[in-house]
């Protein structure tokens, strides 16, 4: 006899239909369990045999690529050699002693037998070509170019047989150079030029499956040869692609086995590469195929096993099923009664006797059935509570979501967030209305409100006094006192009431409340407001009311907080994007102030972005003169043409605020322009409708030079931002004055200085011209008198004769120095452009100064350096340059000798003039190069010299792209050094 229970199901269908669900699950676990055990095993004997495959295989593609290409690598090497041993019989002894003829027409044969080679050069003991026959270009015999330095010849001697190095003919045909000395005392060597573009038939003939090929490489990893052609004419470098690389770390490493590795191909597909050396020539030769090709045997073999695989799979699919059958009846019978338990046939028992887990599990499910008889009497009730509670749960989940949704929707306004959540506390709460407080030192003021009655709201927005002082004892008092909530279940009920306090029995009579509950907003620790409750029947707010409400407040004081933080955001934002705008704008006007110097340009600039940025409608910049005492307009913006050439026409003087500015040095405001006396620029102001002034002074360095005014239409102190802002703007305005009144200046000074510069070098040109005619005259007489034309002289008169030719030929080298001077100054001195003998300069400077240096038994040498290249200048100059350095030398040189010595480096001559003499100070070396400067000593003084040679000479030099510097010491001589280029381009202007 079971106990009472529900009523069995109407009709058997909804057994069937429960135990049908989980029926097949069982079973197919079972089977899916099996077919995996199976599949497992199968897959992992799969898999291993696929690895072990795919390692064999890869060896043995590593030992066929490796033989292949060891082959290739013979077969270039046996085409080397032969191309050797066909170079090999011009080089007996016997073949040497033949005439050029005949070793000719075999030179010919050969390039007819072997067209790899290009070109055949026989080279003698001595390194000089005797005999080259080209394919290429024309023979030549008897050449005797010296190739004594050159790899070919120098390499051949010492190994008898050298291969040179790869190089692109064109930058497009590999050559390279077989280079063959000849046998015999004197050897000479024969060098053929070999053209490795026929090394491709070597490389194409070369097969690995249908798609793998081989190709070469140079010491220098270039590509020499290569079944397409193209990529061996585009001289290919393939340096640091993988396989060169790890090619190279195998020749270093000497590994002893087959080395294949996966690289990207020259289609960019994957590759197995190997590859093979060819040590004599350092080539390496590359051996490649797709690896899809080369594991093509591979896949084959995984298809198979794949296929293996499925048929295990199949096998093991109809075991599962087998056995599957044979395990579920039991389990099929608990499935059954578990599911008649399930509707609520707590009085059926389920009947298995296999004797294992099973029964125990059917056992199990017996003894639950009738436990939950016993407790189905108070399931249902406990069932409603709990529902109940979750659908409040639900409620309040809903109404936070609500909020939250409110706030991230509504960022910078608080009414919707608390209106949001006034609605959804009242109703959650079943409260009459509800109110939001915020607290500050004015106390509590009504910050939203929900459902208020009509009498009470009123109450409310009258902003009454009682909210400003509470009493420490009624509610908000102890709320403000505690920082916690407070409850009132009755508010009829307590002294307030009784009292008659206002605050209490407004609320109650006019907003009939009579249960109250105000639970704190709280910000780090301080009272901030509360978030209030109010119903119109005595029933207290439960626990899990006032934790919503306290929920509430939480998500108030976090809504105001982020609207003051969007707020401040907003704000600095604000900020932010004037400042951008300003810098911005000063961004423009320093561009503006460093790119022209026009001053117009650049205060309009100014003026323009003045009005921009400062919030004003127009703006002026004057200018201060001293002369006439009187502002003067100078750029304008935003007012009309016709106001601002009426105010252009107004002198305004000292006297005006204008003035007023410029003496204290500060800016000055006019608030509004009503205030001020009368004028006529005031009155044409106020027409315009402007109502305040902002006047910036203009101060430069040392007086004020003008002023920069904004109008405004409206009265009132410009914002300190501001007036900071348009004293930047002055401070540039004043730097545009000023640059542009100082490159005024530069430019008058320059044009007056280029003109003195014309007058002095056309005065010295003329002088020099008209000087130097009537005294070559005077000379002319004077020689004419030595040599006794006008008769005999005395002695004395002879002597006084001669100190007359002396001093004209000084005078008159005197006058040519200034001349040249003069000339280069004036950018008229030109230098030629020849070929000229360093060798031959020299020797014209020791032929013009031999008779001065053998009147002071003083020896002159010159030490030139053999087969110098001829140079590219001046040489009449150049000349010009070492009489005066070597006659320098001579006169200040008593004693010992003066020495010339030239040498060059392939690119530069240097010229060094060395003397014995008394040497020169370190603080004169620098001065000597000056013009009209000379050491200022006795020897000096009494050797004599204008001060203009070394200058002139050092001018020359640079117009040369040259140096000259000295090395001297006090009594042990000096060194005048000249370095100069070889090919010499003159720069007129060096001379400038």
């Amino acid at each position: 006899m079971s106990a009472p229970g529900p009523a069995a199901p109407p009709s058997g269908s909804a057994i069937p239909a429960a135990a049908a669900q989980p029926r097949g699950r069982l079973f197919r676990k079972y089977v899916l369990s099996f077919i995996g055990v199976v599949s497992l095993v199968l897959l992992a004997s799969g898999l291993l045999d696929g690895w072990f495959s795919y390692r064999e295989t890869r060896t043995t593609l590593a030992l066929v690529q490796d033989s292949k290409a060891e082959a290739a690598a013979q077969r270039i090497e046996q085409f080397i050699a032969e191309i050797e041993r066909q170079i090999g019989w011009t080089t007996h002894a016997q073949w040497a002693a033949g005439t050029v003829d005949q070793r000719r027409f075999d030179y010919v044969r050969l390039l007819r037998q072997v067209p790899a080679i290009t070109e055949l050069v026989q080279i003698d003991a001595t390194g000089k070509e005797q005999l080259k026959v080209s394919r290429l270009a024309m023979d030549v015999v008897g050449s005797g170019a010296d190739l004594s330095a050159e790899a070919r010849f120098v390499e051949a001697k010492q190994r008898r047989v050298w291969y040179g190095p790869v190089y692109f003919r064109k930058e497009s045909e590999p050559y390279m150079t077989i280079a063959v000395a000849h046998g015999g005392r004197a050897a000479g060597v024969t060098a053929a030029e070999v053209n490795l573009k026929l090394i491709w038939d070597v490389v194409t003939s070369i097969r690995l499956g249908q798609r793998g090929y081989a190709y070469v490489v140079d010491r220098e990893g270039r590509l020499i040869a290569h079944p397409d052609i193209s990529l061996v004419l585009r001289n290919t470098d393939l340096a640091r692609s993988a396989q060169v690389v790890a090619a190279r770390d195998a020749v270093e490493n000497r590994f002893a086995e087959a080395q294949a590795i996966v690289v990207p191909g020259f289609d960019g597909r994957s590759v197995f590469s190997a590859h093979a050396t060819i040590p004599q020539l350092g080539w390496i030769v590359f051996v490649e195929s797709p690896i899809q090709e080369a594991l093509a045997p591979l896949y084959a073999t995984m298809w198979r096993t794949a296929g293996l695989l499925l048929a295990g799979l199949a096998i093991a699919a109809l075991g599962g099923i087998f056995f599957a059958r044979r395990m579920l009846a039991p389990v099929r019978a608990l499935t059954a009664g578990a599911a008649r338990l399930g509707v609520g046939d707590l009085g059926h028992r389920i009947d298995v006797r296999t004797g294992d887990e099973i029964q125990s599990l059917a056992d199990s499910f017996n003894e639950m059935a009738g436990q939950l008889q016993q407790s189905y009497a108070g399931l249902e009730q406990k069932v409603a509570d709990r529902t109940r509670e979750l659908q409040e749960s639900l409620e309040q989940q809903t109404a936070t979501s609500d909020v939250l949704r409110v706030i991230s929707a509504s960022p910078g306004a608080l009414a919707p967030v608390f209106d949001q959540m006034l609605e959804s506390a009242t109703r959650i709460c079943a409260a009459r209305f509800g109110i939001v407080f915020r607290y500050g030192t004015d106390g509590f003021r009504v910050e939203a409100m929900r459902n208020v009655p009509p009498a009470y709201a009123e109450v409310l927005r009258s902003s009454p006094p009682y909210f400003r002082n509470v009493a420490p004892d009624s509610a908000f008092g102890r709320m403000l006192a505690r920082i916690e909530p407070v409850h009132v279940e009755d508010l009829r009920v307590g002294q307030a009431y009784a009292d008659r306090m206002p605050i209490r029995t407004d609320l109650v009579d006019l907003g009939q409340a009579r249960t109250f509950l105000a639970v704190p907003l709280v910000k780090d620790g301080k009272l901030i407001g509360a978030f209030a409750l109010y119903r119109d029947e005595v029933k207290g707010f439960t626990p899990k009311q006032i934790e919503l409400v306290a929920g509430f407040s939480d998500q108030a004081v976090i809504a105001m907080e982020n609207v003051r933080l969007f707020d401040e955001v907003q704000a600095r934002t604000r900020e932010l994007a004037q400042s951008v705008e300003e810098l911005r704008a000063l961004g423009e006007v320093g561009q503006a102030v460093n790119s022209t110097l026009d001053a117009a340009r650049v205060l309009d600039t100014i003026i323009t972005k003045a009005v921009e940025i400062s919030g004003t409608e127009a703006g002026v910049i004057y200018g201060y003169s001293t002369r006439h005492q009187a502002f003067r307009m100078r750029a304008s913006a935003g007012g009309t043409p016709e106001l601002t050439e009426a105010i252009r026409q107004q002198k305004l003087n000292m006297q005006t605020p204008l003035g007023d500015a410029a003496r204290t040095r500060e800016p000055v405001q006019i608030t509004d322009l009503t205030a001020v006396p009368d004028t006529p620029v005031v009155r044409m102001l106020l027409a315009a409708g402007y109502r305040s002034l902002l006047i910036v002074p203009l101060i430069g360095r040392e007086r004020v030079i003008g002023a920069l005014v904004m109008r405004r239409k409206q009265t009132g102190l410009f914002p300190s931002r501001t007036v900071d802002l348009i004293k930047t703007l002055a401070a540039q305005s004043v730097g545009a004055i000023q640059n542009a009144r100082l490159f005024g200046e530069i430019e008058e000074k320059s044009r007056q200085l280029e003109l003195a510069s014309q007058h002095k070098s056309q005065f010295l040109a003329n002088m020099s011209h008209e000087l130097r005619t009537p005294l070559n005259a005077v000379l002319g007489y004077a020689e004419l008198m030595a040599d006794g034309i006008y008769g005999d002289l005395s002695d004395k008169a002879q002597g006084v004769l001669a100190r007359i030719q002396t001093n004209g030929k000084h005078l008159l080298g005197l006058i040519n120095d200034v001349l040249d001077l003069s000339k280069i100054e004036a950018g008229q001195f030109t230098l030629a452009n020849e070929p000229y003998s360093v060798g031959a300069v020299v020797q014209a400077v020791i032929a013009a100064t031999e008779s001065l240096a053998s009147n002071k038994a003083i020896r002159l040498g010159a030490e030139i350096e053999p087969d110098l290249p001829p140079g590219q200048g001046d040489e009449r100059r150049l000349t010009q340059v070492f009489l005066n350095i070597v006659g320098n030398a001579i006169k200040f040189t008593d004693q010992g000798e003066v020495v010339i010595a030239a040498r060059g480096d392939g690119e530069t001559f240097e010229i060094a003039v060395r003397d014995t003499g008394p040497g020169i100070a370190p603080e004169n070396q620098a001065k000597i190069f000056g013009e009209f400067q000379q050491v200022d000593d006795s020897s000096t003084r009494k050797k004599g010299g204008t001060g203009l040679g070394l200058a002139i000479s050092k001018k020359i030099v640079e117009m040369h792209g040259g140096t000259i510097s000295v090395e001297s010491e006090l009594g042990k001589g000096s060194i005048f050094r000249v370095r100069i280029p070889m090919r010499a381009a003159p720069v007129k202007e060096a001379a400038q």
